[in-house]
């Protein structure tokens, strides 16, 4: 009785370490690949942000050469349609795929107000930053763009001025990241899967392996016994 009492024990020893073991080793295995993953999908993302954002600056630059402010106040009906058609074209996306969403508006500034002049469609003024901000959040005295940076979202805001130097307009480039960090989570889920699914398939071999010979030597002795 006392023999088979310590083999028991014995046993459920062995159960509850090799049960410690694989838990830890299955913790351990997913932490450091996600630990891994998600450091080469950050450094992703930060080269893929540098690239967009020297991007985003050239298009500022472009744009605050091009627009006339003297040109907008006059007649901003016109302006509005002469730079839409120049910045469709000039900001076409003829990339097949792409990782972020870029967008633009210009806005007439006049008396601290801000009015949509493109896009036409009046119902995207609230989706961009500038419309969302106060105006010393932008607005400086030489000028000068600045940069908002939003949830996934990054927003360059140009003042135009006229010849006077009094600003007229306020331009703003928006690159939304969201396609971005929906494909990183997306790596990120499958290959935590794939992990998780190969230490949980050598989990079940190393099992089989291991009471494939105590199932051998079980049989053997009942043979020895007929």
């Amino acid at each position: 009785m006392e023999n088979r009492s310590v083999n028991r024990s014995e046993m459920l020893n062995k159960i509850v370490r090799a049960v410690i073991l694989i838990v830890v080793s299955l913790m351990l295995s997913i932490m450091s690949v996600s630990f891994a993953v998600h450091h080469m999908r950050l450094k992703f993302e930060e080269e893929f942000k540098a690239v967009s954002d020297k991007k985003i600056q050239q298009t500022c630059d472009v744009v605050k050469l091009m627009m006339n402010g003297d040109e907008i106040i006059a007649d901003p009906v016109s302006a509005s349609s002469k730079y839409t058609a120049v910045l469709d074209l000039a900001l076409a996306d003829t990339s097949t795929h792409s990782y972020s969403t870029e967008s633009y508006a210009l806005f007439l500034y006049s008396e601290g107000q801000l009015t949509l002049l493109t896009p036409p469609d009046a119902s995207n003024a609230s989706q961009f930053a500038v419309a969302n901000r106060d105006i010393s959040d932008w607005l400086s005295a030489d000028n000068s763009p600045a940069v908002i940076e939003g949830k996934g979202t990054e927003s360059v805001l140009v003042p135009i001025a006229d010849s006077s130097g009094r600003c007229v307009a306020v331009f703003e480039y928006k690159c939304d990241f969201k396609p971005l960090n929906d494909l990183g989570s997306k790596i990120e889920g499958r290959i935590l899967t794939a992990v998780i699914i190969s230490v949980a398939a050598g989990i079940v071999f190393f099992g089989i392996q291991s009471l494939i010979p105590k199932l051998i030597t079980k049989s053997g002795k009942g043979g020895q016994r007929l």
